[in-house]
């Protein structure tokens, strides 16, 4: 019973292995029909057995009672033949015989009874089985239903995402897009991995591709570096970071007109910026030379002594001063002309310190170390 147990037991398993194992092709009849006629022919090979088992016991005790019945006649025969009474041992082995004949007889009445129980629990355990199959039947059918209209939305989706390039900057992003970080591709060049950003969606007027941003985080990255690490960018770009002056002469030396916007915050809280109109760098080849025309903002040109200049690093000396080398003096990396009037790359210092080699902007604090900066451009067109 054990076994006929488990076996019962697992046929709700064997159901959801049918559909998984690739058994039900989904053509010749229903899923939930398919279910119920693999499950309907397992309990039928249980049913088999338990009427195969109750006959075998019928027959056994049939044939206990053909024997019984023989015997009996025997044992009344050989009385009727003799003329005198039988003695008391022939009597008490008689009634030895009987007493066992009955036992047995008693027993298999009982084993017949237990096995026409089970065979009555075994069936309504069968119809509420079936019932339950039929009930997960369904379920499955709805399940595979949804799975394969959820398939078939992601499916649709990934389509969709395959289609779309990245744009060159994010300018180019869907309207109504928010602030975060986006995938560009600033070379324009499909064959070129696209690059990670983040785009300003909300300054005024949004659609800023930021390419620097220094703040109060720490640990700070550190922007004293080489050469090879500002023209490939460096840092995260959801925290601190240098987008790279390789993206950046892609984008400007595309033909469009960009303008550059640049926000500063002291320790104090005061923010200002100033807006410069046309805003390029060239190439590697010419030391990603800084252009920038027609300033705007009350934080004053900061740039007017970079403007025309090589990019200088602290392995890199392209500065026109001839006396220093600014990038080392200053601890940055920058366009500094005569070690110019702005160093946005210099070291973070931690509250207000007048010192060189910070981040400052001299036309508003001088030399005073501010505690927020970025920089970024969008097309003017």
């Amino acid at each position: 019973m054990s076994a006929l147990s488990s076996r019962l037991a697992t046929l709700l398993t064997l159901a959801v292995l049918i559909v998984t194992a690739g058994c039900y092709d989904g053509k010749s009849i229903p899923l939930d029909e398919y279910v119920q006629q693999v499950v309907r022919d397992e309990l039928q090979s249980i049913v088999s057995t338990l009427q195969s088992g109750t006959e075998r016991l019928e027959n056994r005790l049939e044939s206990r009672m053909e024997a019984l019945e023989r015997r009996m006649e025997e044992l009344t025969g050989r009385l009727d033949s003799q003329q005198t009474q039988p003695d008391e041992s022939q009597t008490s082995q008689l009634a030895t015989r009987l007493n066992s004949q009955q036992s047995q007889l008693s027993e298999l009445n009982t084993q017949l009874n237990e096995q026409k129980t089970t065979q009555s629990e075994v069936s309504v355990r069968m119809d509420n089985l079936t019932s339950q199959v039929d009930i997960l039947g369904s379920k499955l059918v709805g399940a595979i239903n949804n799975t394969s209209s959820q398939q078939e939305r992601i499916d649709d989706l990934a389509a969709k995402v395959k289609q779309l390039t990245p744009p060159r900057d994010c300018s180019g992003l869907p309207v109504n897009s928010p602030s975060g970080v986006y995938l560009l591709r600033p070379s324009g060049n499909n064959k070129q991995p696209s690059v990670q950003s983040y785009c300003d969606m909300d300054a005024a007027g949004g659609n800023w591709t930021v390419i620097q941003r220094r703040d109060d985080i720490k640990p700070h990255q550190d922007f004293y570096l080489g050469w090879k690490d500002y023209k490939e960018g460096f840092g995260k770009v959801t925290k601190e970071f240098w987008w790279g002056l390789e993206h950046v002469y892609q984008l400007t030396s595309s033909g469009r007109q960009y303008e550059l916007r640049v926000d500063l915050e002291a320790f104090d809280g005061n923010r200002v910026y100033v807006v410069y109109q046309g805003f390029s760098v060239s190439s590697e080849l010419d030391g990603y030379r800084l252009s920038c025309t027609n300033y705007s903002g009350p934080a004053g040109d900061g740039l007017k002594y970079s403007v025309n200049e090589k990019f200088s690093t602290r392995d890199r000396d392209q500065d026109s001063n001839a006396n220093y080398h600014c990038a080392q003096l200053y601890q940055g990396a920058w366009w500094y002309g005569r070690c110019g009037d702005s160093n946005l790359n210099g070291r973070h210092r931690d509250g207000v310190i007048r010192d060189s080699t910070g981040i400052w902007w001299w036309d508003w604090r001088g030399y005073e170390s501010l505690k927020k900066v970025d920089m970024k451009i969008r097309p003017t067109y």
